[in-house]
């Protein structure tokens, strides 16, 4: 026994056999092949083997064979091995009439103790291979279950076939370990598509090296597409696919892998879907998170950003005064947010901001002034270059209602620019292109109002503010995107402007004021 354990032979009845340890499925074809055997010779002196509580390990095959012909007794070699799966290996290699163990079987066994808990190492310590052999065995586990099974069936079919079968060794060696490796990452689709070819003599393996080869680079570069694109249009998105898969960019692709060569042609494919999307889809309206929402933007797929997001100024303290109501600085839970999150915000802003926007894309982020310099260093730190400072002056900001400190008659914004390209900035002259720009807070038809006639939005921007700061960072056709859209000034200001526009916004009654006025 290739295993030290006490042991016996003695003759047993079938039906000692309780239970069975199973390392690989049974192939009817090959217990039809035994039992000719056992017709033409008898009943072969090779013992079956068995637990001392009947369970067997060694000779499913043959203990098929005997019990479909009506045998009732053999000969059954007893005990009780410190692994069973290791010595039904070892007994199938030293069968001089065993059915031999692929490597389907193999991987099988593996796959079956992972799911059990053990480890790879553990496994390879108790069969005595190596940790590489196991991990191989192992990777195997991500080919899809279809096509697994197609190579499961194509293997069992040709081991079982007769020795004189001529194409039996051919066969048997369609399929290898190594072979099946090299489609381990594609899609299941494209898995089932090769197996089936093999197995059909459709191709063969240096074909189907190549063509796996080929799949491999055609996802990498559908994963880059669909990175640059982000959650564009499906219908644009499975033509841009679509084309990827005639394997047109394979070489530009392999270039741009190896040695950075730039990937004109697959830059045009993104630009052409890009504009398709844009005709398609001028002004998207977002209801929703915005760290959710923004994730399905493209990677460098914006022009501008111009946008007002919270600035944290919220305030519960009441003023109780003698000639008017009582009056507070409370905007709501969304301007209310703790001091740690905010600050934490700003830098994912700043991250995310710099992800989506081209090289050479320029921004504009309003911002409450005890925040200025730190949302300009977390820009900085995301990669922008800070181009400075812009500032909005009312020019009626009404009156102070303490008159115990100044009234605030500026808004704050960054000014940040993504490096990579030459930027759009389009000088005005003086004094328009001071970094400052004069201009009333909303009123009459400009402001939103409830069903009530109460102000909608606290902190509505005017649309001449937006309009100066667009015109200043981009040209007609540019993308502008407001991840903060509010009741929709930026959108406004870009439909009016011929420039095409994407907003998010999370309140549903701010988002259904910006749809009519930004769709209207």
């Amino acid at each position: 026994m290739p295993l030290d354990a006490p042991s016996s032979v003695e003759l047993k009845p079938l039906d000692f056999i309780t239970a069975f340890h199973e390392v690989r499925p049974l192939n009817p074809a090959y217990v039809e092949r035994l039992r000719q055997k056992v017709r033409a010779i008898g009943v072969k002196p090779y013992p079956l083997s068995v637990t001392p509580a009947g369970v067997l390990f060694g000779g499913r095959h043959r203990f098929e064979a005997f019990r479909a012909e009506g045998i009732t007794e053999c000969l059954m070699h007893v005990s009780e091995p410190a692994s069973l799966d290791r010595e039904a290996i070892e007994l199938n290699r030293a069968s001089e009439d065993a059915l031999p163990m692929s490597f389907v079987d193999y991987a099988e066994m593996v796959w079956r103790k992972l799911a059990a808990g053990a480890t790879q190492q553990a496994i390879a310590d108790e069969f005595g291979w190596s940790r590489s052999a196991i991990a191989d065995y192992a990777a195997l586990r991500r080919i899809s279950a279809e096509a697994w099974n197609v190579v499961a069936t194509s293997q069992a079919n040709a081991l079982s076939r007769s020795d004189d079968d001529a194409t039996a060794s051919v066969a048997a060696a369609t399929f290898t370990e190594n072979l099946l490796r090299s489609i381990v990452p594609l899609s299941g689709i494209q898995q089932l598509e090769l197996v089936q070819d093999l197995a059909a003599g459709r191709i063969n393996k240096n074909k189907f090296r190549a063509q796996a080869d080929a799949y491999r680079t055609r996802n990498a570069i559908k994963g880059w597409v669909r990175d640059s694109l982000g959650g564009i249009d499906p219908e644009i998105m499975g033509e841009a696919m679509a084309e990827v898969m005639r394997g047109a960019y394979d070489a530009e692709w392999i270039a741009f892998a190896e040695k950075g060569v730039e990937p004109a042609k697959l830059i045009r494919l993104i630009d052409a879907a890009r504009d398709r999307f844009a005709k398609k889809h001028s002004l998207i309206l977002i209801q929703g998170d915005f760290h959710q929402e923004v994730q399905k933007l493209g990677d460098a797929s914006v022009d501008a950003i111009i946008t007002d997001p919270p600035y944290r100024i919220s305030s519960d303290r009441i003023y109780r005064l003698a000639s008017q109501a009582d009056w507070n600085k409370n905007f709501g839970e969304w301007d209310n947010q703790p001091e740690g999150e905010f600050l934490a915000d700003i830098r994912r802003w700043a991250d995310t901001f710099f992800r989506v926007m081209k090289p050479g894309a320029s921004g504009f982020m309003f911002v409450g002034e005890p925040y200025l310099n730190i949302a300009q260093a977390a820009f900085d730190a995301a990669g922008f270059e800070i181009k400075g400072s812009f500032f909005w002056c009312r020019s009626n900001p009404g009156t102070s209602v303490t008159k115990a400190d100044f009234m605030p008659a500026m808004d704050f914004a960054i000014q940040f620019t993504k490096p990579g390209a030459r930027r759009t900035f389009n000088y005005p002259g003086e004094p328009e292109g001071f970094n400052w720009h004069r201009a009333p807070i909303c009123g009459g038809h400009e402001r939103l109002k409830t069903p009530k006639g109460e102000t909608l939005h606290p902190t509505q921007k005017p649309e001449a503010v937006i309009r100066h700061l667009m015109d200043l960072i981009t040209l007609p056709g540019d993308l502008v995107f407001d991840g903060f859209m509010g009741t929709g000034t930026t959108g406004k200001v870009a439909r009016d402007t011929g420039r095409k526009f994407i907003g998010i916004e999370q309140d549903v009654t701010f988002f259904t004021a910006a749809k009519a006025r930004v769709e209207g």
